[in-house]
């Protein structure tokens, strides 16, 4: 019965205490979404009422079928953009044709979403990236803030469908700027604010809401020039069937679903943080289900699209929330609103409404978050500018269509081209690392990489070619080792790319060793045919017994007279190299004492000359007494040893290779002596 009607679970265990903290905390969130919905309304382009119609019994749904007991639903500023810029073409804001649409969009995203939830199709969701929202959130806050600048003026501006066109005009208006409505605009922005700074819970902007409206009262702040909100119909609208204009349904139909699906995951991020909070369950097909039903029941009361509001949500689950009865409580406050106190808002100046969008949309401006996306993924950072800028020079709706193309098919493209470690083994750990990163050799006939993707139809051709130039490459190569660990599956056309790449290898006398393989990989191989081809010795448990096995199979003679280096331990057997030892001397004492009379490098040293932590010019080295490995003549560190050069974690190897030190069989070179070693480290370092 539960998954049908959820709220039937508050009450298992609902007491006078549990309905004492949503009591709390609904009349809390209360007291932000009355004048937040109305002055959301107009981002959507309708008059402030719609608001308070969006605020009442969608919001009511919403916590009777989500899954999430403290989101809180209702009128957004971004899904109010979007409703607005979706309609702009199709009629003028605030005119009658313009709210039936406004409505019908509302009544097409409740059933899209309602599909989707039934259909548990909650997952197409994931294909909207982050960095596609990230994007088009910070565009949006900006051009919302624009548009709310001419009430902010007590300017008349046709608002047009692009943000240049709409700065355009409001310059253009800027000498019929009125002062006083500019005084009061400014002044609720200041007295939000700054309330806001002194104590982050203060209902602030229902005390700009109270203020000014009791001013505009006594004042008649209207003789003045200063536009109000006006007549505010009272009690909630009659239920009745959204009108559907059979002529635009199909344009608005794409439109209704980027609001969907956008609108939705502003809920479900919400939702799914303050769920890893509370440790509560969250169904994201469900949440689609209330969310849907909310939009689709809500048009029949006259509302336009609603979504999960972040910021009502923070409020509600920092207020104590424990209960979807939280949310109906502050919906009752809004209807308690229209029932007895909307006559009173007449007297609020629409100024005060724009403060109110202004303030609560500047917390979506956020650029560090895009750049911090385009540091750590430039894929996600492309994607995020993309979003970003188009915005700006097109409708929103098609910035977001082709952000998503443009992140989908960087996706792809990585997907076409995965990249392929080379792998070396760390002498002091006796693992494999990344060769690359760490600066370590490869065995010039023994290659082992690891491509990190699974092998289709799209992929395994430019996989196969890097593969091809890579034992190229290789004059002396005998065994080329494919750990398997990231493929998860291969098909069809992977399958026969492989069986022909196993002959055009083995024309070169290079042999195909599979390591790590999942079982699913192995029985596809084996129905194939692949695995008899490559023969099944060639197919391996792990690495570490591919070394052993295959080192008793390549030319050691070669070993010996051609390859100068000792990468393995097998290599000793062979040769006369002396194998690195981790040195029975501590020099930490006498390094710390040569180093401390830089100036410009900071020292450390641990308890009983146990570490040694080094600091200049951005680098960060700790060495430990651990990490010194002497040959007999000399003091090595392994280059797989981590540092950090400029905030970024990168190996001692790789560090070696740009200053172009001594390296010997993956160790970095220090010092025959204490004299030589402080050198090389401050050369390191500096």
């Amino acid at each position: 019965m539960g998954r049908f009607l959820p709220f039937l679970i508050w009450f298992k265990n609902y007491d006078a205490n549990t309905l004492k903290a949503d009591l709390i905390a609904g009349l809390t969130v209360a007291v932000v979404l009355v004048p937040q919905s109305m002055a959301y309304a107009l981002i959507a382009g309708l008059p402030p009422v719609y608001g308070l119609y969006a605020a009442s019994i969608p919001v009511i749904i919403a916590a009777l079928f989500g899954s999430s007991p403290q989101l809180a639903t209702g009128p957004v500023a971004i899904v109010a953009f979007l409703t607005f810029s979706s309609l702009i073409s199709y009629a003028k804001p605030g005119e009658e044709k313009f709210i039936e649409l406004a409505i019908l969009m509302a009544f097409l995203v409740g059933i899209i979403q309602l599909f989707m939830g039934l259909f548990r199709l909650g997952f197409l969701v994931s294909f909207v990236s982050h960095a596609v929202v990230l994007g088009f959130t910070n565009a949006a806050a900006i051009i919302i803030a624009s548009t709310q600048v001419p009430a902010l003026l007590g300017i008349k501006v046709e608002q047009k469908e692009l943000i240049f066109q709409n700065i355009y005009e409001i310059v253009k208006n800027l000498p019929s700027t009125n002062p006083y409505t500019l005084t009061i605009g400014l002044s609720s922005i200041v007295i939000i604010l700054g309330l806001r700074k002194i104590n982050r819970n203060f209902p602030s902007a229902l005390f700009a809401v109270v203020l000014f409206t009791t001013l505009s009262y006594f004042f008649s702040f209207e003789s003045y020039g200063i536009k109000l909100v006006g007549d505010i119909p009272k009690g909630l609208p009659f239920p009745s069937m959204p009108t559907i204009d059979l002529d635009l349904l199909d344009r608005v139909l794409g439109k209704a679903f980027i609001i969907a699906v956008v609108g939705f995951m502003e809920a479900y991020a919400i939702a799914k943080f303050i769920a890893s909070q509370t440790k509560q369950k969250l169904d994201v097909n469900q949440e689609l289900i209330g969310q849907g039903l909310a939009n689709l029941v809500g048009s029949f009361f006259k509302s336009f699209p609603v979504s999960g509001s972040f910021s009502r949500s923070a409020v509600n689950f920092q207020a104590g929330a424990k209960t979807g009865m939280s949310n109906i409580i502050s919906a009752l406050f809004v209807i308690t609103t229209l029932l007895f106190v909307a006559p009173l808002l007449y007297y609020l100046p629409r100024a005060v409404l724009s403060a109110i969008v202004i303030t609560a949309v500047i917390g979506l401006i956020q650029p560090k978050k895009i750049l911090h996306l385009w540091r750590t993924n430039k894929y996600d950072g492309i994607s995020a500018l993309a979003t970003f800028s188009l915005s700006f020079i097109m409708k929103p709706d098609y910035a977001i269509f082709i952000g998503i193309f443009i992140s989908l098919s960087l996706f792809l493209w990585r997907s076409l081209h995965p990249r392929i470690v080379v792998l070396a083994r760390d002498p002091a750990t006796k693992t494999f690392v990344n060769a690359e990163a760490t600066g370590l050799p490869t065995c010039p006939q023994l290659e082992f990489v690891r491509p990190e993707a699974s092998l289709y139809y799209a992929n395994a051709e430019n996989v196969l070619e890097e593969l091809k130039q890579m034992a190229t490459a290789k004059p002396a190569l005998k065994y080329l080792v494919i750990d398997g660990e990231s493929i998860n599956y291969m098909d069809g056309t992977a399958l026969e790319l492989l069986e022909e790449f196993v002959e055009e290898l083995r024309k070169k006398n290079v042999e195909l060793v599979f390591v790590n393989l999942k079982r699913p990989v192995v029985e596809s191989m084996e129905r194939y045919g692949l695995l008899k081809k490559l023969g099944k010795e060639n197919l391996m448990p792990s690495k570490g017994y591919a070394l052993g096995e295959l080192f008793k199979r390549i030319d050691h003679s070669y070993c010996v007279r051609m390859c100068h280096y000792a990468l393995f331990s097998e290599c000793y057997t062979i040769k006369e190299y002396v194998e690195f030892k981790q040195s029975s001397k501590n020099p930490i004492k006498e390094l710390y004492e040569r180093l401390s009379e830089y100036e410009d490098i900071e020292v450390f040293v641990g308890k009983g000359y146990g570490l040694l932590l080094l600091k200049a010019e951005g680098v960060e080295i700790e060495l430990k007494v651990s990490d010194f490995y002497t040959d007999g003549r000399g003091f090595y560190v392994p280059s797989s040893k981590l540092l950090r050069k400029d905030g970024q974690v990168i190996s001692l190897g790789l560090l070696c290779n740009q200053k172009a030190c001594n390296m010997k069989n993956g160790f970095v070179f220090l010092g025959a002596d204490i004299e030589d070693m402080h050198k090389n480290l401050v050369k390191l370092i500096k």
